[in-house]
């Protein structure tokens, strides 16, 4: 007997069981078709660099700190819009990554930070205190396994505001008011978006009799040019008086600090300028 026949007569007597294993047998067809066009994976390693210097120490009050620059603590990847993989300073090896990629074209987004309180939403980096941040696209053609060298730009702008003159006896608060500042990121374009107005309170009490008080404040920028906006200082006494105050306008851009200072309380208004580490400074004075 033909084994056409064989299987035939094996069916006529046993119609209940083909009708179990028919769709089974339809289920395991697809599943080996779609096996055959799932997108092969490779194996890349990627190892950045130059992300560790000219960051800074958190020092309360919130996102307004003062002191020197420290390490980053976060470094997080994007796949084109999709999250991929976050790392931290206290993980193994921080800074050289394995994933796997299919093969094809990537589009692959690195920032490191050492921002607090990080999320994301909606394909968008946010943090609850902005601090120095890093980032790099790299353009990739999956063809094989490899390692891949990253070095990251800075994409934060940082203001550093400087009280010339003596802070005065009975001093109490400097409210420091910016009408746009960018602390969430874009991983896709590495600039700001949903810039939101600022407005804080530091205590002075502390400063009294201090002449060059610095405060610093990180800050995005929407653009590679920058982008202007204003600032308004007010200082009050114990007794919520205003003893000084100054409005007027600056430039914020990446990878550029903005140095406002002047004479708050007392004298002619001055400025100072001195950098050599980052992009040419953006000089303003109140």
């Amino acid at each position: 007997m033909r084994i056409s026949e064989k299987i035939s007569t094996f069916a006529a007597k046993n119609k209940n069981t083909m009708k179990k294993i028919l769709p089974l047998l339809a289920i395991a067809i697809i599943f080996a078709a779609c096996k055959q066009d799932e997108p092969a994976k490779q194996q890349v390693t990627f190892r950045v660099s130059n992300f560790t210097s000219t960051t800074e120490p958190l020092k309360a009050p919130a996102s307004l700190v003062d002191g020197d620059d420290g390490a980053l603590t976060d470094l997080i990847i994007f796949d084109g819009s999709e999250y991929l993989l976050r790392q931290q300073s206290t993980d193994p090896d921080f800074g050289t990554i394995t994933v796997l990629l299919t093969t094809g074209n990537h589009d692959l987004h690195f920032i490191a930070t050492r921002s607090t309180g990080l999320l994301v939403e909606d394909g968008i980096l946010t943090c609850t205190s902005l601090k120095n941040t890093f980032g790099k696209t790299v353009h990739l053609n999956v063809a094989g396994g490899g390692d891949q060298n990253v070095t990251l730009d800075r994409l934060t702008g940082k203001l550093i505001l400087t009280i010339n003159d003596e802070i005065p006896t009975g001093a109490s608060n400097l409210r420091i008011q910016i009408g746009r500042r960018y602390t969430s990121l874009d991983p896709q374009t590495l600039f700001g978006v949903n810039s939101a107005a600022f407005d804080q309170n530091v205590s002075l009490t502390s400063k009294v009799g201090q002449s060059g008080y610095q405060i610093t404040l990180y800050m995005l920028a929407d653009d590679a040019d920058g982008y202007e906006t204003t600032f308004t200082l007010t200082a009050t006494n114990t007794s919520s008086q205003v003893i000084g105050q100054a409005t007027g306008n600056i430039t914020i851009a990446p990878n550029t600090k903005t140095l406002l200072s002047g004479n708050l309380f007392t004298g002619t208004r001055s400025f100072i300028s001195l950098n050599s580490a980052w992009n040419a400074d953006i000089e303003e004075n109140f």
